[in-house]
């Protein structure tokens, strides 16, 4: 706020020195009229009002000369009111007189007496205090410009560490596409309002004003006439308003929906190519950017019928002024229709500098029009990444946790029932326990809830019904740190980044040394094509996802990036799903050489990895089978 207090002083700035350049040209008017210098024309208006003043005390001394002789009390009363008038008259007189004797003297300490220098000096004045003005304009601009960043990166920032932080079924509702479209297109409509609002919406309304109050100055009662119009501008820009900010509502559904085909075809590249549906996702994409075409020419046509409309109605109304000035001016008139309007007749500078205050508050009055839109856009913008940020979390983080001692002793799932739908239960009263450092598997058909199972061991989701325990401490006492600093978890979707081999092996170890990290490809089976395959070894660049390695070398790399966390509990999901045989007994070779020294989960078909198991859980339609509860493997 302070920065921005700055930059509204600048606005204010900008605004008086904008009317001061043009009330700076009546003195400029009036000599090129006229050939006086200010000296001499300031001068002549103090002996005018001078002899003004005496013309009225003479006018007031008739006036209680007159009244000290009549006796008639109706009379009396009559005098009596007009003398009152006649003081009035002269106090305002007066006023005129002081006023301009004070404009006198400072045009004789500022000023030349010569005509053309005083010009010329007028002239130097206005030059500088328009790049003072522009100066103001760029420090308010800068300022604005700054304060405004620095919103836009907190709230990605702010939106990006919720995101990290959501629970999966959270980051499931929104979608890759939706956060994606919040962090650069909502944030980018953000910034684009917070630039209007902080700046073109308080320094063109500034300007408008000093401008109006300028023209004040010079005829308050002419500048009432020329506003009669200002109502209907008022409704057109209620009009326009309204069906903008409905534009800019369906647009932010437009841009979502835009990323979300625009993800789904180009992170499915392969799958599209395969199956010849390139002619497909082109139609969508067309479909969709059209839609948004639509949308956009909607919101350039009401932004731009607004400006026209403004214009006509800011010209109307110097029409109005133009017409009543001319009329006081040619009949050198004081009233129009008995009305009045000016204390004496205008003159022909006076009017002209009225018409440019009216003409320069047209001009931002055509700029503000067109901010309306960025100004609507940001706050359903703001309203959305508000909604994001306001999402209460689903996994609560205790104020005070336990902390559980390392390594554990037993793992336990107590009367655990799940759903991700209310209704729609996936695990029925779940009962396990498993000792630290015994091998687990865990069979059953696909969709029974063996993923699931696995995600509520690392707490991506809270059991409905029912706990998970360490020790005999709730998971839900725990911190979430805690708890997946204990687990590592390979996947049969191996999750990669596009930076190095070795920074993908070290991901989540940064403490673990570059040898470490080789030892632990060595035991994963992923050093021999690490350095034999792949051009710059450990240091190869893998693509987004690992796109630049086959499925098989990049559950090996996964499989090394979670034998270097040395964790207490290894979460094993169809992790050799996509390894030849060859390779799955080789890692058989190393998982039994991690035995007993931290718990081993796997969810797997292949018979290599089940003799590895000290006990073997059948779960069917989420539900352990009482009648083969727990089946011991012989070697």
């Amino acid at each position: 706020w302070p920065l921005l207090l700055v930059a509204t002083l600048c606005s204010v700035g900008v605004a008086t020195l904008w009317t001061a350049n043009i009330g700076a040209m009546y003195p400029v008017i009036e000599m090129t009229l006229n050939g006086n210098s200010t000296q001499r024309q300031w001068t002549e208006k103090v002996a005018a009002a001078r002899l003004h003043v005496t013309e009225l005390q003479e006018q007031q001394r008739k006036l209680r000369a007159e009244l000290s002789a009549v006796v008639d009390v109706p009379r009396r009363e009559i005098l009596g009111a007009r003398e009152k008038s006649a003081q009035k008259q002269i106090d305002r007189a007066e006023r005129h007189l002081s006023w301009q004797r004070w404009k006198l003297s400072w045009a004789e300490r500022l000023l030349p007496d010569d005509p053309f220098r005083t010009i010329c000096v007028i002239m130097g004045v206005l030059v500088v205090s328009t790049l003072v003005k522009h100066l103001l304009m760029l420090a308010s601009e800068l300022l604005v410009g700054h304060v405004t960043t620095t919103i836009v990166r907190a709230f990605r920032t702010r939106i990006f560490d919720q995101a990290l932080g959501y629970d999966r079924r959270t980051h499931q509702a929104y979608g890759t596409s939706g956060l994606l479209a919040s962090i650069t297109h909502s944030c980018e409509m953000l910034s684009t309002g917070l630039m209007a609002f902080f700046g073109t919406a308080i320094r063109e309304p500034l300007r408008v004003g000093a401008c109006l109050i300028g023209a004040a100055f010079v005829c308050w009662r002419l500048l009432f006439l020329s506003l009669v119009l200002a109502p209907l501008l008022l409704g057109i820009v209620y009009w326009v308003n309204r069906r903008v900010k409905r534009l800019a509502r369906s647009m932010v559904g437009r841009i979502a929906g835009f990323h979300e085909v625009l993800l789904e075809a180009l992170g499915n590249i392969f799958t599209v190519q395969a199956y010849s549906m390139e002619a497909e996702e082109r139609q969508r994409f067309a479909t969709c950017t059209r839609e948004m075409q639509r949308y956009g020419m909607k919101m350039v046509f009401y932004t731009g019928i607004s400006k026209p409309f403004t214009e006509i109605v800011g010209v109307g109304m110097i029409a109005t002024a133009v017409c009543a000035g001319a009329y006081l001016i040619v009949n050198q008139q004081t009233h129009i229709y008995s009305v009045r309007i000016c204390d004496e007749p205008m003159t022909a500078s006076t009017l002209m500098i009225f018409f440019a205050m009216l003409v320069a508050a047209s001009d931002p009055l055509r700029k503000m029009s067109g901010v309306f839109a960025s100004i609507h856009g940001g706050s359903i913008a703001a309203n959305s990444l508000y909604g994001m940020l306001d999402h209460p979390p689903v996994l609560v983080e205790v104020e005070h946790p336990v902390d559980v001692k390392r390594p554990f002793s037993v793992l336990e799932a107590r009367n655990v029932s799940f759903a991700y739908h209310a209704g729609s239960p996936v695990l029925h009263d779940i009962n396990l326990t498993i000792p630290f450092g015994d091998t687990v598997a865990i069979l059953g058909p696909n969709g029974c809830g063996k993923s699931t199972l696995v995600q509520l061991f690392g707490r991506f989701y809270d059991p409905v019904s029912g706990s998970l325990l360490l020790d005999g401490v709730d998971y839900r006492s725990m911190s979430l740190a805690s708890i997946r600093k204990r687990i590592a978890l390979v996947s049969q979707h191996t999750e990669l980044f596009n930076r190095t081999v070795m920074e993908n092996i070290r991901y989540g170890s940064p403490d673990k040394s570059v040898a470490e990290a080789i030892e632990a490809a060595k035991a994963a089976h992923a050093h021999e094509f690490i350095t034999r395959s792949l051009d710059s070894g450990y240091d190869t660049v893998i693509g987004q996802g690992g796109l630049r390695l086959s499925g098989g070398q990049r559950q090996r790399l996964a499989m090394a990036r979670a034998i270097l966390r040395a964790p207490e509990i290894l979460v094993l999901d169809e992790s050799t799903s996509q390894i030849d045989m060859a390779s799955e007994l080789q890692i058989r070779q190393s998982l039994a050489e991690l035995k007993r020294t931290c718990t081993i989960i796997i969810i797997t078909h292949r018979e290599a990895l089940l003799e590895l198991a000290d006990a073997v859980y059948e779960l069917r339609d989420g539900r352990l089978d009482s009648t083969d509860h727990r089946l011991r493997v012989s070697a």
